[in-house]
């Protein structure tokens, strides 16, 4: 990407690091080059602005009227003379060398000599510093002028920039060519050591120097060096952790830290960063709190030791939100190993007026995405059966994060009751978190009996079911893309629990039932205690309501659906596609397809579709197979569309898996239309001339261009070999012989009549061998 004075970014990446002159003010205008005239108007403006603020208005009107026509005859003079303006262009590109890494790590060395002085401090930090940046790994041999500069220099930017390298050198593996994080590449520094004769600097030889300097600072206790024992910290925890001698040093340091400054005897203070101003020593006291806790959220989890836990839960309470984050990262990561002991940790703080509900209104959205993973761990995990109390206290935390202002936060709360959180939840796991949303509710903690907001008393308890849906039909009808595409994943999410409870045939799935009716309130309070609901959780009672309505949980998710459908309408594709398979794994057994079908036909038309995403489309309905095997047919007439329509960007051995998985699947009634299903590629008409432009029919075929009758010619290749493999198993669920005896066997008859009864004894093989003989004759000769 070449800027208007024809300098590219490489070329300001590699620039010499000497300060550059400052530039002639005049233009001359007899040697003045196309280049110079390129990049005047900027220079004309800068001028311009300082002349009139300088000399007034009417000699700034005569500059400006002179610096005109200078650049006017030095353009003309441009173009009358091309050949020696080229010229004087190449010299100055040949006086502009690039520079070499090594030029770099030169300039480092020397100016680490002289960095007492201005200067030399001014050169590192814009022009050598910035530049090592773009290469993807540091020359260990660099180390010791760094760490002369981390001893002699007191320029902080200067000093930021070490800190940044040495934790740069700590943190490389030796693997340069598979540094993820790119930049340009370098060689193997190590390697090149030991091939030097003189001997060169290995990492082995200057790691301990750089952790013994900068484990020195990270426990330097004086006021005045506070700034830099933060960042020699954070440096430090880029050592790796194969490194069990630095390991144990880190957890010692930051164990140390979060002894002095880790009790928090006042509450957390209100404002975004904590304290709004604040004395020196809080402040201070603050930035401890937040540089051990990232440092310990860097570090590898030690789920068995009692330290660690008691730490990470006392940065619960800290001032920083950020802090309270990392906190809650790690709690909620040890949570998973070991619920039991979080959960006893957390007692008094998840309690009301806890520090955990004090989360709640934290200006920290990930805090609060943590804070929900933790309370959905704890309230499902099997070891705190015993613990109902404790497992109602973190579902009521769960339950507030619905209400939550930002999307993300209510998101994850949703995502978490609807039992989703990697991609190993079982079936049951699934099944149950949709029992959870359609029978829960949401009871507010009681508001202070001296409190003046009446209205905080009086908010009635709510059926999750009803809180969830309200938002995501808002959510539907934001701008936003990514709250867009965020809304349709857990549509996506709430079909897939939904396909698992109807799987498993949960008895009380009555989607009739109101979403809105209770019991008398007296009774939620001995619900809470009810020994047959281990969860402690309070439920709706299933009233049955025949007519339907607005209220019912069916009525509500067909109002829902309504809102999803119209989202189709959104420009961004990949929005689109993510409402498509909710679409898929919404749509039940028993309804209509006919809505769906016609929405991903019109959907396909559209050519902007990238092959990735039709892709995934189609492994959606393969996994939807999967949670629901009655549903074979319906999917595989849905794949055809994508067969019929886009044949040049689907992957015929994803559409094979979806044909093996629903033909094995599909039950001896279901496999004869199984391959019904795939015999119809076969029948597909050749591609029309036309047939793209307007809207097409579902079996209309879409491949206009020769790329497209190519792919359509590939896939009829696959369903052929499909079916010449899978016929015969498909076939063999029906009786070859008759009950008849033997003298009137089929070898008895001649051939034709032979095919005629093999026909009317097995028509799915015989369906197929038809269409396998049409293909012979007609096809390409690979069919």
């Amino acid at each position: 990407m070449a800027d208007s004075s024809g300098t590219t970014l490489m070329d300001l990446i590699t620039a010499d690091p000497a300060p550059v002159p400052a530039a002639a003010s005049t233009v001359s205008s007899s040697s003045a080059s196309s280049t110079t005239a390129a990049a005047s108007p900027a220079a004309t403006q800068q001028q311009y602005v300082s002349t009139k603020t300088a000399l007034g208005e009417k000699k700034s009107k005569r500059a400006a009227l002179m610096q005109i026509q200078n650049d006017t005859i030095s353009v003309a003079k441009a173009a009358l003379n091309p050949v020696r303006t080229n010229i004087i262009s190449h010299q100055k590109q040949k006086q502009k060398k690039p520079v070499s890494y090594a030029q770099l790590a030169r300039s480092i060395h020397e100016l680490a000599a002289t960095s007492d002085q201005k200067s030399s401090q001014k050169q590192l930090v814009h022009h050598v510093f910035p530049k090592l940046a773009v290469y993807n790994s540091v020359d260990p041999s660099l180390a010791p002028s760094l760490l002369m500069l981390d001893q002699q220099c007191e320029d902080r930017t200067v000093l930021r920039y070490v800190y940044y390298y040495l934790a740069r050198i700590l943190a490389d593996t030796g693997s340069q060519g598979l540094n993820p994080g790119g930049g340009i590449p370098t060689p193997n520094w190590d390697a090149l050591a030991d091939i030097d004769a003189v001997g060169g600097v290995t990492r082995a030889d200057v790691v301990p120097r750089i952790v013994n300097q900068l484990t020195t600072e990270a426990t330097n206790t004086d006021v005045e060096f506070h700034a830099r024992r933060l960042q020699a910290l954070k440096a430090l925890t880029y050592a790796p952790s194969s490194n069990i001698e630095i390991l144990s040093r880190l957890y010692e340091i930051v164990f140390g830290i979060l002894d002095k400054v880790g009790d928090v005897p006042q509450k957390r203070k209100k404002g975004i960063f904590g304290a709004k101003g604040g004395d020196k020593e809080s402040i201070i006291r603050s930035n401890l709190q937040y540089a051990a806790l990232s440092a310990l959220r860097r570090l590898p989890l030690d789920p068995g030791n009692p330290a660690f836990l008691h730490h990470a839960v006392q940065g619960i309470s800290f001032a920083d939100p950020v802090a309270v984050r990392h906190s809650l990262e790690i709690i909620s990561e040890l949570a998973i190993r070991d619920p039991y002991a979080v959960a006893m940790a957390l007692g008094k703080l998840v309690a009301p007026g806890g520090a955990l509900q004090d989360v709640l209104h934290l200006h920290d959205v990930l805090a609060r995405v943590s804070l929900a993973r933790l309370c959905h761990t704890i309230s499902t995990a099997r070891s705190l059966d015993e613990r109902p109390d404790i497992k109602s206290q973190f579902n009521s935390v769960l339950y507030q994060l619905l209400l939550d202002p930002s999307e993300r936060v209510c998101f994850e709360a949703i995502l978490c009751i609807l039992g989703k959180h990697d991609n190993t939840e079982k079936t049951e796991e699934r099944a149950a978190g949709w029992y959870r949303l359609t029978r829960e509710i949401l009871k507010l903690p009681e508001a202070p009996s001296n409190s003046k907001d009446k209205s905080q008393k009086t908010r009635r308890p709510q059926p999750l079911i009803k809180l969830v849906m309200r938002r995501l039909e808002s959510s539907f009808r934001s701008f936003s893309r990514p709250v867009l595409h965020a809304a349709a994943r857990v549509v996506q999410e709430m079909g897939r629990s939904r396909a698992a409870a109807h799987a498993l045939g949960l008895q009380d799935l009555d989607e009739g039932a109101y979403g809105n009716k209770y019991d008398s309130m007296d009774s939620f309070d001995s619900d809470m205690n009810d020994s047959s609901h281990p969860e402690g959780i309070r439920r709706t009672t299933g009233v049955s309501n025949a007519a339907g309505g607005k209220d019912t949980i069916a009525g509500m998710l067909a109002s829902l659906m309504e809102v999803v459908r119209t989202t189709v309408a959104c420009e961004c594709v990949y929005v689109r596609a993510m409402v498509i398979k909710g679409l898929i794994w919404m749509q039940s057994p028993h309804e209509s397809f006919d809505e769906l079908k016609s929405i991903i036909a019109s959907e396909l038309s559209d050519p902007a579709w990238p092959a990735t995403l039709l892709n995934d489309i189609l492994l959606t309905l393969h996994a939807r197979f999967k949670a629901t095997p009655d549903m074979a047919v319906t999917l595989l007439e849905l794949a055809r569309i994508f067969a019929t329509k886009v044949p040049g960007k689907i992957d015929a051995d994803v559409l094979q898996l979806l044909w093996k998985t629903c033909l094995i699947g599909a039950g001896p009634d279901g496999k004869h239309t199984a391959l019904e299903a795939v015999t119809i590629v076969l029948d597909l008409p050749p591609p029309q001339p036309g047939s793209m432009s307007g809207f097409t029919s579902v079996d209309r075929v879409s491949a206009s261009d020769p790329k497209s009758a190519l792919a359509l010619q590939r896939l009829v290749q696959a369903a052929v070999w499909f079916l010449g493999e899978n016929a015969n198993y498909a076939a063999s669920e029906y009786a070859w012989e008759s009950a008849t005896p033997p003298g009137t066997a089929l070898m008895m008859l001649d051939a034709d009549k032979m095919v005629a009864a093999a026909s009317s004894r097995n028509p799915t093989l015989a369906g197929a061998l038809t269409r396998l003989q049409r293909c012979a004759f007609s096809g390409s000769w690979e069919v």
